[in-house]
């Protein structure tokens, strides 16, 4: 065939459903009556299936939205006859540019990376692809992205713990090796706090994991003079400072008020409720995976696209 076959043209040469051949191509359970008749049909025409690659980076970006993130894009890829390969470089920036030329390799359609970082060798690497490649969650120099409103919402969170009266205003932060969450939210609230005459009393480096939360927050609490604020940079770096404090008889938010970033569905459920930062994600993902069709398609799109935040004022501050 001159067209390039679509699983909608196997699903009518076969006489099933698309969900039916999608499951096929993605090794789900159909009757093996049906998958003969399908098997047979993409012999017989040469069938391969659009690929679309997807390096997932940063397993320490956000362990709870990267699996929200992946799922609406997947979804929507599938709907429009893309099947997604997912691929782990364990937040090495070696292996991600190692993965993109394998990818390259293997002549897929388009690549979406959530970044841990950019260096020299990285960007030209980038430069010389000639696959269209969208970054989420990190700005890539002379590549297109889409980000969150990083520095707007800790702007929005400096600027609400600073018009309080707090002795000390602690940030429990992740290192500026990330530069989204590491330097760009930092500098919102470092900035949203000045707005108000207040900066804060430290800055503590810890990483996105909750086990590394707990262990700093531990060091921090014969410091706090109460009341104070403690600025997480991730719902889940405050779930480990909520721990500690519960441990320690430290009451939220008497003693201690506390801010996260993410919205978890667990944020609610925690006692109090935690007042938080949440970036809409399903419209992170479906913007995503819409915008990686039409460079595929080459239709021309945003170089920078900024996914929105709202502020969740709960009972974590008083």
């Amino acid at each position: 065939m001159n067209k390039k076959l679509t699983i909608n043209d196997i699903a009518k040469m076969s006489g099933v459903a698309k969900s039916t051949v999608s499951r096929y191509l993605n090794g789900g359970s159909v009757r093996p009556a049906t998958g003969q008749k399908i098997k047979k049909i993409i012999e017989e025409n040469n069938y391969e299936p659009n690929v679309f690659a997807r390096l997932k980076a940063k397993e320490s970006f956000d362990s709870v939205t990267t699996p929200r993130l992946v799922e609406v894009i997947v979804e929507y890829l599938k709907k429009n006859d893309y099947t997604p390969l997912i691929m782990h470089t364990g937040n090495s920036i070696a292996e991600e540019i190692r993965s993109i030329e394998r990818l390259k390799n293997m002549n897929v359609d388009g690549i979406m990376v959530l970044a841990t970082s950019t260096t020299k060798e990285y960007e030209e690497v980038v430069k010389r692809l000639q696959i269209p490649i969208l970054f989420l969650g990190q700005r890539f120099p002379g590549a297109n992205s889409i980000i969150n409103d990083d520095y707007n919402a800790g702007y929005k969170v400096g600027e609400y713990i600073g018009k309080r009266a707090f002795e000390q205003i602690y940030l429990l932060w992740v290192s500026k090796e990330d530069p989204a969450v590491g330097e760009e939210r930092r500098r919102g609230v470092i900035d949203g706090l000045f707005s108000c005459g207040k900066e804060p009393t430290e800055v503590i480096e810890t990483s996105f994991f909750f086990e590394a939360a707990v262990h700093n927050v531990e060091k921090l609490i014969e410091k706090v003079k109460k009341p104070a604020a403690l600025i997480c940079a991730t719902d889940r770096i405050a779930q480990g400072a909520y721990k500690v404090f519960y441990e320690k008889n430290i009451a939220i938010p008497e003693e201690v008020s506390v801010v996260g970033f993410g919205d978890y569905e667990t944020g609610e459920l925690m006692r109090p409720p935690l007042t938080t930062v949440k970036f809409d994600w399903k419209n992170w993902g479906e913007s995503s995976a819409e915008t990686m069709l039409q460079m595929i398609q080459e239709k021309p799109v945003s170089q920078i696209q900024v996914n929105p935040y709202e502020f969740i004022e709960r009972e974590s501050v008083r």
